[in-house]
């Protein structure tokens, strides 16, 4: 018996972030979390670059996603 797909309104919350040093991966991740938001409801994907934290915000935003991610990735 093959198990019924969760419908979107009850899937639970996944929040998964990747750091990274600079912005080099950030096309392909916005590309994945297109794709993925069809396929997984409920995932939320963060993307951060080091090379932006000279901005005040920017780096607040890469803290605030730290606290509330279930899977963080990170890589050069």
């Amino acid at each position: 018996m093959t198990p019924k797909p969760i419908s979107a309104d009850r899937a639970p919350i996944l929040n998964v972030m990747i750091v990274t040093l600079d912005n080099h991966l950030a096309s392909a991740v916005d590309r994945a979390r297109r794709t993925l938001a069809r396929e997984i409801p409920g995932l939320n994907l963060d993307f951060h670059a080091a090379a932006d934290w000279n901005d005040p915000a920017a780096l607040q935003s890469c803290l605030d996603s730290i606290g509330k991610s279930n899977i963080i990735v990170a890589t050069m």
